[in-house]
């Protein structure tokens, strides 16, 4: 016998034998977890019955019969925002006087990294565009990089309320974070929501 992965309310709205088989596996599972499940399992978002509930998005009534459709399955979001998990360098208490952009970078460097600031060379920044193609929200951002002599990769996923806008510039060849509400410290990205 051939086991069929589970069908996602994304796969159900595609195709109505996809829409059919959710819809019949969320009738026979809800029915176990309201009459054969103790309350401490049916509670539990985590035990078997509802995390297999949760697979076939069976909380979620769209192309469901009504009374098919499971309440409670998933944990319940937290409201309360996490703290940015990235440590302080071993430099981030470290001050110094600031006369310019170029100090204000170097010291931003040294407090994020932990390294004394070196001039790598110079660039040339192309000319920023007066027009842009707004492409939609930046969820995250995935970067690497070494801190403290040691290589890292980090993840920051943005919270919803502090995500910056991503544009492109018309010839697809510059990208943009604007606006947002974030900045970037010697922890690393910041949220305003982290604060």
């Amino acid at each position: 016998m051939t086991l069929k992965r589970p069908v996602s309310l994304k796969q159900a709205r595609r195709s109505e034998v996809s829409a059919a088989r959710r819809d019949s596996f969320c009738a026979r599972m809800g029915g176990m977890r309201s009459k054969l499940t103790s309350a401490a399992a049916a509670a539990d978002p985590f035990s078997p019955i509802n995390l297999a509930l949760a697979d076939w998005d069976c909380d979620m009534p769209e192309l469901l019969n009504k009374k098919h459709v499971s309440k409670n399955v998933r944990p319940k979001k937290t409201t309360k925002s996490k703290k940015n998990p990235v440590p302080a360098s071993s430099r981030a208490g470290a001050s110094r006087e600031i006369n310019g952009l170029v100090d204000q970078a170097s010291d931003l460097y040294e407090r994020f990294s932990g390294h004394d600031p070196q001039p790598i060379g110079r660039i040339n920044i192309p000319k920023i565009p007066r027009v842009g193609v707004a492409i939609g929200e930046v969820d995250g951002i995935l970067y690497s990089t070494i801190r403290d002599g040691k290589f890292e990769k980090y993840i920051h996923k943005f919270h919803k309320k502090d995500r910056p806008m991503f544009i492109v510039s018309p010839d697809g060849k510059q990208l943009f974070l604007i606006g947002g509400n974030y900045t970037f410290t010697e922890r690393g990205i910041v949220d305003a929501s982290d604060k």
